[in-house]
């Protein structure tokens, strides 16, 4: 598949905000559990599962895109995109698992976690100066 990375760009960006749209509905949902405000937990936890779902279809995408996409960019060798997309992936595998705690303390503190690295996607790597408009090819899977 080939793929121009401003589209690549864009996507990212939508799935990065409706993240934070469902990231801040569930601290809001936490919010009202720890208020009593509602004492059942079940549609925090039905959220939760809408987010963690989310987050791991984003990860699919982002991470089939990551590799080619910075290995165009002319000041990233082989080696260091290795290393950043190997990195990048761990990170995306531990927040996943510590978004599983339905503990509200918990779930404030990954959902602190996973914006303050949607942050840094869209500061380090998601920049118009590494995806530039030339087109990349993706494989499937990759």
């Amino acid at each position: 598949m080939t793929v121009k990375p401003s589209r690549a760009l864009s996507e990212l960006l939508s799935q990065h905000d409706s993240l934070r749209c469902m990231m801040d509905l569930c601290e809001d949902m936490a919010n009202n559990l720890d208020e009593h405000v509602f004492a059942d937990p079940a549609p925090l936890i039905r959220e939760l599962a809408r987010l963690r779902l989310a987050f791991d279809a984003h990860n699919k995408f982002e991470e089939q895109l990551l590799r080619p996409v910075l290995l165009e960019h002319d000041s990233f060798g082989p080696v260091r995109v290795q290393r950043m997309v190997e990195d990048h992936i761990h990170e995306h595998r531990a927040i996943g698992e510590r978004l599983a705690s339905p503990a509200t303390a918990a779930l404030r503190d990954v959902i602190e976690t996973l914006r303050a690295h949607l942050d840094a996607e869209e500061r380090y790597l998601l920049s118009s100066k590494v995806l530039t408009d030339d087109l990349v090819n993706v494989e499937a899977g990759a």
